[in-house]
């Protein structure tokens, strides 16, 4: 397979203006060129691996560690300090944003986590839910199945818009895209389905890096944000906000708290537009 046809090249995901017409950042690299929309303003991938390339080459699995390693390499003094304020805030602030969010919006039922990677935010589900996933990597689809398939779940070995098709429409009563949106190559088409496979009382609950925070101003092409090739995705609060109003959504929960510009990360809360809270 020659390198053209294991890459996508992309135009802007969130307005189809043509990469040409944008900028180029320098965050991304000759292999995996950043760019700012000359449009909208959108910052994405202009070339981005094709699925296959994500379900083995890129696999999460893999591309996390190798992350790591390099940040440990580059950073040891910084890591070192993250680590030991991420056990701190466990032990003793003791918050986890997405069940907090789980237990306030989503009602009983079948709850589809996209990008479930090994099943581990499924398997932590309260009993009142049955847990159905999606997932690109084939050892990992495999690994959440062996845990979702006793409560009655399932899991789709696929990406995550394929994922997303083969499921009917208006079967969950939450779906969960945690630190996901950021990899998928069209996240508008994927926020369109998952408006169409949400109930109307259900929500989605999405997590992805952000891009106006003022750490990634300061550390530039050393944020955490940063994972080439498989971040393809920048938001800010408001393109984020823009693209999930677009395909369906209407946020229920997007406060100052949810993104912050002190933070590296936001939270939103969305349901199916033209539906009560």
């Amino acid at each position: 397979m020659d390198v053209q046809s294991r890459v996508v090249e992309r135009d802007c995901p969130a307005c189809q203006t043509p990469a040409s017409q944008g900028k180029i950042l320098p965050y991304g690299n000759t292999e995996w060129p950043m760019r700012e929309c000359g449009s909208c303003g959108f910052v994405y991938l202009e070339r981005a691996p094709i699925y296959e390339r994500l379900s083995e080459e890129f696999a999460w699995e893999k591309t996390s560690q190798a992350e790591k390693s390099q940040r440990e390499e580059r950073e040891p003094v910084k890591q070192g300090l993250s680590r030991a304020f991420k056990t701190f805030r466990q032990k003793v602030i003791k918050r986890n944003k997405l069940p907090e969010l789980i237990e306030k919006y989503v009602a009983s039922g079948k709850v589809l986590d996209i990008g479930c990677a090994a099943g581990g935010i499924l398997a932590s589900l309260p009993a009142q839910y049955t847990p159905f996933g999606i997932e690109v990597s084939r050892q990992l689809a495999m690994q959440a199945g062996s845990l979702v398939r006793p409560r009655g779940g399932d899991i789709v070995h696929d990406n995550a818009l394929n994922g997303c098709t083969q499921l009917p429409g208006n079967t969950f009563t939450g779906v969960l895209m945690s630190a996901f949106l950021e990899h998928e190559v069209d996240p508008k088409n994927l926020l369109a389905q998952v408006a169409r496979v949400l109930k109307p009382e259900g929500v989605v609950i999405i997590k992805v890096p952000n891009y106006g925070s003022w750490n990634r101003s300061v550390r530039k092409e050393r944020w955490c944000g940063f994972r080439l090739p498989d971040h393809v995705n920048y938001f800010t609060p408001q393109s984020l906000l823009s693209m999930v109003i677009e395909q369906g959504l209407t946020p229920v929960q997007f406060g100052l708290g949810d993104r912050q510009p002190t933070s590296d990360n936001m939270w939103m809360v969305a349901k199916p537009a033209n539906t009560r809270t």
